[in-house]
């Protein structure tokens, strides 16, 4: 028993971990928003910006406007995501596209029906991005499915026109935030942990484009709770950033934290 526990943790320490990260974690007092957006320069340095908001948003009957979220991707081309409710209380998660940088849009197209909660506009408002390599877009986003609760993540590949099948991220009760980066073929997901006891993130990371998943881990540390992540790529690099608050009260504060993809 002895010699097969050795050879475990031999065969363990042999398995190179997805992510290395620095050991410095920056710390500033503040909270993220919703209009925040994370940004990782190619000199490694990192930084905030705000997120960009169109000229006009798309408008359809039932829209949860505190869902909307846009982003600015390649060609001039823009997208807005939000839930739309039906009339029990589940929602529809729904995508348009702008050709003219978010002035006029096209027609929505839904990106995820198989919600079947009840709580109405009453959830995490679903992370959109684009990428700047491909265009591809993505989006992350917690709902009540069939097979149960969870965050997941569905993408298009053909400019807003068709979404792939969703792919669960992690199954939980707990309504949860998220937030997507890529680049290129490397998608990244940081998300609120839906079932840990004290708020937690986790990463996801895929080297397929978001067809799958590859990799999970933790992403914050063992102090205090985390919540409200947001995450940025760039070549082997990686940032995320949350919002932590100590056990026992405490102003919260802005974490930052960067490492390198080992795969």
């Amino acid at each position: 028993l002895a010699s097969a526990l050795a050879f475990a943790l031999a065969l363990s320490a042999c398995v190179p971990q997805p992510v290395r990260w620095d050991e410095a974690v920056t710390r500033r007092d503040g909270t993220l928003a919703d209009t925040l957006r994370l940004t990782l320069g190619a000199s490694g340095v990192s930084g905030f910006g705000v997120a960009w908001t169109p000229a006009a948003w798309p408008a359809e009957p039932g829209q949860c406007a505190e869902s909307r979220r846009a982003v600015q991707a390649i060609g001039g081309e823009a997208y807005a995501s939000w839930f739309t409710a039906r009339a029990d209380s589940s929602v529809l998660l729904r995508v348009a596209r702008s050709d003219d940088d978010g002035r006029t849009w096209n027609a929505a197209v839904t990106a995820d029906t198989t919600d079947v909660g009840r709580t109405g506009c009453a959830r995490p408002v679903p992370f959109i991005s684009a990428d700047s390599l491909n265009g591809y877009v993505h989006l992350a986003y917690h709902l009540v499915a069939r097979e149960g609760a969870g965050l997941f993540f569905t993408h298009t590949m053909e400019r807003g026109a068709l979404f792939h099948e969703p792919v669960p991220i992690v199954y939980g009760d707990r309504p949860s935030r998220a937030s997507v980066a890529s680049r290129g073929d490397t998608v990244i997901v940081a998300y609120e942990d839906p079932n840990s006891r004290l708020p937690r993130l986790g990463l996801a990371l895929s080297r397929t484009q978001g067809h799958i998943f590859e990799a999970r881990l933790p992403a914050s540390d063992e102090t205090g709770e985390a919540r409200a992540p947001i995450v940025a790529v760039r070549g082997d690099r990686i940032v995320v950033a949350w919002t932590a608050t100590q056990r026992g009260g405490g102003a919260p504060r802005i974490m930052v934290r960067q490492g390198t993809l080992a795969w």
